[in-house]
């Protein structure tokens, strides 16, 4: 492992993602303050979320196939620079419409990110073994770092909640500044010399290419991540102003809990998520995880004080940070070694899709009972976990263990 970190410069890769995670969160905490601040409805932050979402889905094929075009490193980087601007629209709102727009917008930029970061791990020359590690790795710093981002932007935006966004845009120049710099494109990557045209932008035509690649059992293991995308993304925003509703959390108060989730996530992934990627089928233990995960939201629904809310919360947290990096592994057992960046967009365009409908639905809910969303993220785990059950039942009869 220490000789990858070596040839493909993946400490610098490692480090700058880490700070990109805690940027992003930065505005996170003090969001549902700043949609009081200005007047928006309840229901607001979940089609702010869902804004965010739109954009990562409409952008998310594009931004593949870029990076199998300029490398990923820099394709990444022109997304940190998007979503550093993102953060300044947003804090300009005076009503929804910059909300939506500076989401939108930081959804197209998260595209990128998220879909040229995997590619440039999962297209490394390394035994399966040592990138199915990395892509915990990976997912643990999204889960670690997004926990402690939470609470820096929650202690800044005690002081003044526009902080936040500048922060969160200082910093996400400077990382894209150094992804530029220090982090060089793999010695086995190929520039592809497809030409990109106007198709190119819609996803829905992009969908419809990649049934090149696009077999049943990847199609059952999409199906499954836009089911526990739905759940997680949703439980998530739901679970943030429902922390400020019933309990009256402050900015820092929710940072210092997901600071909490933040220990938890790098406990679970040192210790036990990397014993189940050695010594376990992952594509059983992810079904495996996720039904517990979902077993964690029901036990919190039926909790009656607040102690016992934020102990199962956590529960739920800490079986999430196991299933997520493992469903990132199994990621790779579907990919029929085609093109990482096209299949890594395929995924991200699958996860942007729960990411829409979750936080809506999480929105539209909460004014009638916050409740009936956290159930009902629970059942789309349950069905999740069925699903990734079929895949893993796929693979084994295709003899891939």
């Amino acid at each position: 492992m220490l000789s990858l970190f070596k040839k493909h410069h993946l400490t610098a890769f490692f480090v700058l993602y880490f700070i990109y995670t805690m940027a992003s969160n930065f505005v996170h905490p003090v969001t549902p303050a700043f949609l009081q601040m200005i007047n928006c409805s309840s229901s607001m932050f979940g089609f702010a979320f869902a804004a965010m979402a739109l954009g990562q889905f409409v952008t998310s094929a594009l931004w593949g196939k870029i990076g199998d075009k300029i490398g990923y490193a820099k394709a990444a980087s022109f997304g940190f620079v998007g979503y550093g601007v993102s953060a300044l629209i947003f804090s300009m709102a005076k009503s929804w419409h910059l909300v939506v727009l500076g989401r939108f917008i930081g959804g197209m930029s998260i595209a990128s990110v998220s879909v040229n970061s995997m590619a440039y791990l999962t297209s490394m020359d390394a035994p399966i073994e040592d990138r199915n590690r990395l892509l915990v790795a990976y997912a643990s710093l999204m889960s670690i770092g997004g926990a402690f981002g939470f609470l820096v932007g929650g202690l800044v935006g005690d002081i003044s909640l526009y902080y936040s966004f500048y922060l969160q845009f200082a910093t996400l120049i400077a990382v894209a500044a150094g992804m530029l710099l220090l982090v060089k494109e793999h010695p086995n990557f190929e520039k592809s010399t497809e030409k990109l045209t106007a198709r190119d932008v819609n996803p829905f035509a992009q969908i419809i290419s990649a049934s090149k690649i696009l077999n049943a059992t990847i199609l059952v293991f999409l199906i499954g991540a836009f089911l526990t995308q739905f759940a997680s993304t949703g439980f998530d925003q739901n679970f943030n102003y429902y922390l400020r509703a019933k309990f009256n959390f402050a900015p820092s108060s929710s940072g210092m809990f997901k600071a909490v989730v933040g220990v938890i996530t790098l406990a679970v992934n040192m210790t036990i998520n990397m014993w189940i990627v050695k010594k376990t089928n992952i594509s059983k233990s992810l079904v495996a995880t996720i039904t517990l995960t979902a077993l964690g939201i029901f036990a919190m629904v039926m909790s009656t004080n607040q102690s016992s809310v934020l102990f199962f919360a956590l529960t739920y947290y800490a079986f999430y940070a196991m299933y997520f990096p493992l469903q990132q592994a199994v990621m790779l057992k579907n990919d029929d070694n085609s093109s990482k960046g096209a299949v890594s967009g395929l995924l991200n365009a699958a996860r942007s899709l729960g990411m829409m409908t979750g936080p809506t639905f999480a929105g539209l809910m909460f004014d009638i009972n916050p409740d009936y969303a956290f159930i009902t993220f629970g059942v789309a785990l349950l069905l999740g976990a069925a699903v990734s059950y079929a895949n893993y039942r796929m693979l084994k009869k295709r003899g891939i263990d």
